[in-house]
């Protein structure tokens, strides 16, 4: 399926770029159309760090995402680095104490908070905007002595962007009245970006959500149902390799990218994911394919004794078609993902053991029987044992599209 964000890019006064706006798009109509804006912020998070790669989004400056009440007080901005994320606080959060705490908590932390769409006059705003390092004027629609008043009240203290700049002539007066950013039309529209998602299936996500809320969450069963979900496991392991977590490290197996992102991260994730909302899956066949050619790889990785790199072949068979899925080049797919060395090279086609195996089942799947019967001699294999293993596999991915039937009656 597509998805789409659109970014408007910052400048500053010597017309240096100095960031992006990442901004939620339903579709690809290039304009916001109203939604909840906790599904909103869910959507644009997702989007654009788990489909979406997000240092590119952002060209190594930093992104500007809103952000609502509820994300603000249960510490969402922390799913990104503190330096690739200018904070936003949306107009509509109301400043109580749970909000405060929650700012004050971030920026201890070293996150930068802007107050988006600057309200003159409002009551008890006074500590939001203590707090705030940047505050966003709507320049073309505000009152001129209005916003020179605040500027020269907090010039010293604040950075202040001039948002809705159009003209030339706005330019000009929003730099001469001390504004140190500027955005708007007159520098650039938003510019909308398209991409393929896998989708997943919402089963999954409320079985993982579940799990997740028990006193002691079984990271050994969350892993399990993730791993059968090609979309889910695409986004957790994308969400592994974020700069917040440090990956520095391949990852071997999905249990492992769990204990690298914690149980809290996680939830986290799942919560953006099921606010954003589930969709249906396109290239469902496919899907279901990728499943199967990773059960028969670990199969094959234990008929043939190689049963310690299991999850080494699992996860190169259900990513064998992530070129063709999202429909991006498989250098650049694995370059986003914190996969072993080994996995990399047999998913972009170097002759080791996993690619040996993954062929010999593209092989089998377009009926080459001659390349078929030479993996099978040189595994000590017999016909009717492969035949036996690739018959298991499909068993076991109905198996899983069965029990998913079964959960929605």
């Amino acid at each position: 399926m597509d998805i789409y964000v659109a970014r408007q890019p910052i400048f500053d006064r010597k017309m240096n770029l100095y960031g992006y706006e990442l901004l939620y798009r339903k579709n690809d109509k290039n304009f916001f159309q109203e939604t909840d804006d906790n599904q909103a912020t869910a959507s644009l998070l997702a989007n654009s760090v788990l489909v979406i790669d997000f240092d590119e989004l952002i060209e190594g400056t930093r992104g500007f995402i809103n952000f609502p009440q509820a994300f603000l007080t249960h510490q969402l901005p922390r799913l990104l680095p503190q330096q690739k994320i200018i904070v936003e606080i949306l107009e509509r959060v109301e400043p109580g104490r749970d909000v405060i705490n929650a700012c004050q908590s971030l920026k201890d932390d070293g996150y930068t908070l802007a107050l988006d769409d600057f309200i003159f006059g409002r009551q008890g705003y006074e500590e939001l905007i203590q707090l705030a390092d940047l505050i966003k004027v709507e320049f073309s629609r505000a009152k001129i002595k209005d916003q020179l008043h605040l500027i020269n009240q907090y010039k010293k203290e604040k950075v202040f962007l001039a948002e809705k700049v159009e003209t030339m002539q706005d330019y000009q007066l929003a730099l001469a009245m001390g504004y140190d950013l500027f955005q708007g039309y007159f520098f650039s529209k938003p510019v909308l970006v398209n991409a393929k998602e896998i989708g997943f299936q919402e089963t999954s996500l409320i079985r993982v959500f579940k799990e997740l809320h028990r006193p002691e969450p079984d990271l050994d069963k969350i892993a399990k149902i993730i791993q059968l979900d090609l979309g889910l496991a695409y986004k957790l392991l994308r969400a592994a390799n974020t700069v917040q977590y440090g990956a520095k490290y391949p990852i071997k197996s999905i249990r492992q990218a769990l204990t690298r992102l914690g149980a809290k991260e996680t939830m986290q994730w799942i919560h953006v994911m099921l606010l954003k909302g589930v969709q249906k899956l396109d290239n469902a066949e496919l899907v279901k394919l990728s499943l199967i050619r990773g059960k028969m790889l670990s199969l094959i990785a234990n008929e043939t004794g190689n049963n310690a790199n299991e999850s080494d072949y699992f996860i190169t068979g259900i990513f064998s078609s992530l070129d063709r899925i999202l429909d991006h080049s498989m250098d650049k797919i694995v370059g986003s993902l914190p996969l072993d060395q080994k996995v990399k090279n047999a998913l972009l086609g170097d002759r080791n053991e996993l690619r040996i195996c993954l062929d010999a089942v593209f092989a089998f799947e377009q009926a080459q029987w001659e390349r078929v019967n030479t993996f099978i001699d040189e595994h000590k294999l017999t016909n009717d044992r492969f035949m036996a293993l690739y018959l298991k596999a499909i068993k076991w991915q109905r198996a899983l599209s069965d029990q998913d039937d079964h959960t929605h009656q």
